[in-house]
């Protein structure tokens, strides 16, 4: 992937937001649309605190940052949700040129291959940290598609399956499987993501079914993770939040095995658990709550929503900034219209 230098980056920031071309109907699928995004695309050089203005150094630069981005529901159609991305990137880079990496947490898309190369062509052109992705429900979109490509939320698509849709998302970001870890500056990263839709389990709904295959394999990195990096928070991102952790998360299980998955995490206090899906707007509270470990809600992208699931006014764009310090991590809320910091948690580390 073409890499920005730092005057391409500033050159974008004071321009206005780009519009892409027209996406032409694909039904092919997007063979290897976004490994070359997962790339490294860094400015070169800190900006300010807010919007890129100068802001006093901090006392204690934080050993490691990282953005949190989910429910950005990039589908080709809709033009609004490729300039809504391509706002948050470029406030990203503004407000964090020293990031280590950005998180994007489930329902990138609307589960078809043209979605994905809409998602592709936005990243590739803005300027962004190495990228980690998770899977949501929305990425299983497709079955709800017609031969005809209109919605038909009666009958599943025979035509497109789990298993479609889970090869779409591994092959176009790269991965084995469609969870996966990485470390960054000594810290675990875990990335969950659901396995399958109602074509593998009908009662799944729109939570997510994660294998025992996965579960296993997810205890085992929070185990090893625990004794290679004692004392450190584990960071974990699964698109739905957990039943009866954040405000408003008692609407759905988040997880189909959502006892045996709170089991896990409740071994290990350290871990910090990002979601999104809700589109909860973070300034109503909520969303930052320690029930044995940290849950984080990262609000959304595409649409802010109300606890009544109606769309805020005015509209709002929404992700997250973490900084890690040695004692504590700092999670600030950024809203991208008014390119403003609109609430922020800090958690002490034990």
């Amino acid at each position: 992937m073409k890499c920005f230098h730092y005057a391409a980056a500033v050159f974008l920031l004071c321009c206005a937001v780009v519009c892409l071309p027209p996406q032409r109907r694909q039904e092919a699928p997007a063979a290897k649309a976004l490994p070359a995004a997962a790339a490294a695309q860094r400015p070169g050089q800190k900006a300010g605190a807010d919007g890129g203005r100068p802001s006093a150094p901090e006392e204690t630069p934080p050993l490691l940052t990282f953005s949190v981005l989910s429910d950005i529901h990039i589908e080709a159609h809709d033009k609004l949700s490729q300039e809504l991305l391509r706002t948050a990137l470029l406030d990203h880079a503004a407000i964090a040129p020293e990031s280590g990496m950005m998180v994007l947490n489930g329902d990138l898309t609307g589960g078809n291959p043209a979605d994905y190369d809409a998602l592709a062509k936005a990243l590739n052109a803005m300027p962004h940290p190495p990228l980690h992705a998770t899977m949501g429900n929305h990425e299983y979109y497709r079955m709800w598609r017609t031969p005809f490509g209109s919605a038909d939320t009666s009958k599943l698509n025979p035509f497109w399956s789990t298993r479609q849709a889970v090869e779409l998302f591994t092959r176009s970001f790269g991965y084995e499987k469609p969870y996966h870890e990485a470390e960054a500056a000594g810290y675990t990263f875990i990335f969950l993501s659901g396995e399958g839709y109602r074509d593998v389990d009908k009662d799944a709904r729109e939570d997510a079914y994660l294998s025992a295959e996965q579960m296993n394999w997810f205890a085992g990195r929070l185990s090893e993770a625990s004794r290679t990096h004692p004392g450190k928070p584990v960071f974990v991102f699964l698109h739905q939040p957990l039943v009866h952790t954040l405000k408003g998360s008692g609407q759905e299980r988040g997880v189909t095995d959502y006892k045996a998955f709170r089991r896990v995490l409740e071994d290990y206090p350290q871990a910090v658990l990002f979601s999104g899906h809700s589109h909860y707007d973070w300034s109503l509270g909520g969303q930052a709550v320690r029930t044995g470990f940290l849950s984080v809600g990262s609000s959304s992208i595409r649409k802010v929503l109300d606890f009544d699931e109606k769309q805020v006014h005015p509209p709002k764009s929404e992700s997250l900034l973490v900084r890690v310090y040695p004692d504590k991590l700092v999670i600030r809320v950024r809203e991208h219209y008014s390119r403003s910091w609109i609430g922020s948690y800090v958690h002490r580390l034990r």
